[in-house]
């Protein structure tokens, strides 16, 4: 009988054992619920100094206090910081940074390049916020004389939501750049809903093109290729790696059914005069955008800025196409 309860306790704590084993094995296979954006974008609700950052070329950056005073080197990195409400920061940008129109106050440190390195020591920055590409050979001086730079080059929508993060990490306020990315998040997810399920045969195309002969138009690892697909849009260029040179043939051959012209501030006469030329350009008179009108003059800062008014662009683009 002793025997027997033994062997019934054993078997008792056999089965403890194996479904303690198999809750855990549950735990730690079950699908998450987390969304893709909750992944990338992690609330970061701690701020710890000194803060070291990885900026977009791979460097590592310790920022030991809270910045103070901000340079922009660059119109998408006023207008991030902007939109975190760190103008009061700011004592330095460049002569494009025109939005919001409060940037146009700012003590001006020049052009992008060649950078005016003096003005900019003179504004005693403790922070820089500098642009890649073609500014980073200037900005190694800089480097050596013990600033601190960050260089933000996001060639992504996701790349330009990280950067935001950053600078809210760098500035103290994660909680409020985590906040800004949720909104836009929501308003790109809202745009997603509404593409995802359209077929690629009923998608407009689109061609992005210019007011001069030669023609330049965004290509595949554009952020303006991005966004025309993701508001549903199929871009003639999209197998043309980066901005590609086109000739007015291709265009006749891809056959547009949407023309979008990007330019910097206009009048509506400058607008009419744009459609009317682009109208007009010998040969294009059988390319279905201009047989429909379908020609749009927009706001290149809308698509060229890797900045929050990227999802505007987002959003212009889905009502061009489908409203």
């Amino acid at each position: 009988m002793i025997r027997k309860n033994k062997i019934i306790i054993l078997i008792g704590i056999l089965i403890i054992i194996i479904g303690a084993s198999l809750t855990f094995y549950n735990i730690q296979n079950k699908p998450s619920n987390i969304s893709e954006e909750e992944r990338e974008f992690g609330k970061i609700k701690e701020d710890k100094r000194p803060l070291t950052i990885i900026d977009d070329t791979g460097s590592a950056i310790t920022i030991p206090e809270e910045p103070q005073r901000i340079i922009s080197t660059a119109p998408s990195n006023t207008e991030i910081l902007f939109s975190l409400d760190l103008e009061n920061k700011i004592v330095g940008v460049t002569n494009y940074c025109n939005y919001p129109e409060k940037a146009n106050n700012l003590e001006k440190i020049g052009e992008m390049t060649p950078l005016n390195l003096e003005k900019i020591a003179s504004l005693k920055p403790d922070l820089i916020l500098g642009y890649g590409l073609y500014q980073l050979g200037e900005i190694a001086p800089l480097k050596e004389a013990g600033y601190n730079i960050i260089i933000i080059e996001p060639m992504t929508i996701n790349e330009t939501l990280k950067s935001i993060r950053m600078v809210a990490t760098i500035c103290g306020i994660p909680e409020k750049g985590n906040s800004l990315i949720e909104s836009l998040t929501q308003r790109i997810n809202k745009i997603k809903t509404k593409t995802s399920n359209i077929d690629i045969s009923k998608r407009p195309k689109i061609f992005i093109g210019g007011i001069y002969e030669t023609i330049w138009t965004p290509g595949e690892g554009t952020l303006f290729n991005e966004l025309i697909t993701l508001a549903g849009g199929r871009n003639i260029a999209a197998s043309l790696p980066g901005w590609a040179k086109i000739s007015p043939e291709f265009v006749v051959k891809e056959e547009p059914e949407i023309i979008i012209i990007p330019i910097g501030a206009m009048g509506q006469a400058d607008e009419l005069n744009i459609k009317e030329n682009i109208s007009k350009r010998a040969g294009w008179s059988n390319v279905p955008a201009i047989k429909s009108g379908k020609i749009f003059v927009v706001n290149e800062d809308l698509f060229y800025r890797a900045s929050p008014r990227l999802i505007d662009g987002l959003e212009k683009l889905y009502e061009i196409f489908y409203e």
